[in-house]
């Protein structure tokens, strides 16, 4: 036994070590230390660094979604609860009674918190250029491809004449940021053209954009399957009249967790029913 690994482990590791020989559980060990499921693994995948691996320590059978209870973290913004969250979580309730789902805001719990441990999955809207943030071990892999769209206010003074770029530069736009991802492709494509938006606002999300719409004079860059599912009544839609590159709704994980099995099936499940439902007309 390496003694000098051994003088590495701290009481957290000793507990956490002592729970997963009784339950042979990552997410029965979590809900017991009242944490996450991949905290556990976290610490799980440091004993096996420090000790080697750990061989049967963990149950390999697999995952019975009826009897299965427990919490699983996820973080969002609001409008993707609206899609394409909103469906997959209702239909996961009902296959796996025992679920709660925790969503936090994005905003207040985002790619960090994920690396970190505090989350299970991180579900973001975003352009295929944008992934690639300073957080090693996150694995990115698509819900679903989505569109771009304009939305303004049905009397907008746009719609009196022709939509093209110029049109679209003409009026001021309301941003939605996300300060864990770079700028988006589209905003690229506006620069590499030497113009750029005259920005009038800048909020959280799609939901709080859309009613500032309708009461100014500012258009809205957004995903196509949130404006067709969101009560977006009293706007309207609009191509975006350029080139913006391809939009995605990604799955987030921390890679280098170990692979409970609960957590691996929610994870394909997710996948699965994201990429089942309807493309937004």
């Amino acid at each position: 036994m390496d003694l000098i690994a051994l003088s590495r482990l701290g009481g957290r590791h000793l507990v956490t070590l002592h729970l997963l020989l009784d339950t042979r559980s990552v997410t029965r060990s979590a809900e017991r230390l009242c944490t996450t499921p991949s905290t556990v693994s976290k610490t799980l995948n440091q004993l096996r660094e420090l000790l080697g691996e750990l061989n049967g320590l963990t149950s390999q059978e697999g995952f019975a979604p009826a009897n299965w209870q427990g919490e699983l973290n996820l973080a969002m913004r609001e409008s993707s609860m609206i899609w394409p969250m909103g469906a997959v979580l209702g239909q996961l309730m009902q296959e796996v009674p025992g679920l709660m789902p925790v969503v936090r805001n994005k905003d207040e719990q985002g790619l960090a918190a994920l690396a970190a441990g505090k989350l299970d999955f991180v579900i973001l809207p975003h352009d295929q250029s944008q992934p690639g943030v300073n957080q090693p071990g996150l694995v990115w892999e698509t819900l679903r491809e989505d569109e771009l769209v304009c939305l303004m206010r049905a009397d907008h003074p746009a719609l009196t004449r022709p939509w093209d770029l110029d049109a679209y530069l003409s009026w001021r736009h309301i941003a939605i940021r996300d300060q864990e991802l770079a700028d988006p492709f589209f905003e690229q494509s506006l620069a590499q053209r030497q113009v750029r938006r005259r920005l009038g606002a800048t909020l959280p999300d799609f939901g709080s954009a859309a009613a500032l719409l309708r009461q100014s004079d500012l258009i809205l860059t957004a995903v196509k399957g949130w404006a067709t599912r969101a009560c977006t009544q009293g706007l309207v839609s609009r191509p975006v009249p350029f080139d913006y590159g391809a939009v995605t709704h990604s799955l987030v994980w921390y890679g280098p967790l170990g692979e409970d099995p609960a957590l691996r099936w929610f994870r394909q499940r997710i996948l699965q029913l994201a990429r089942e439902l309807d493309a937004p007309k």
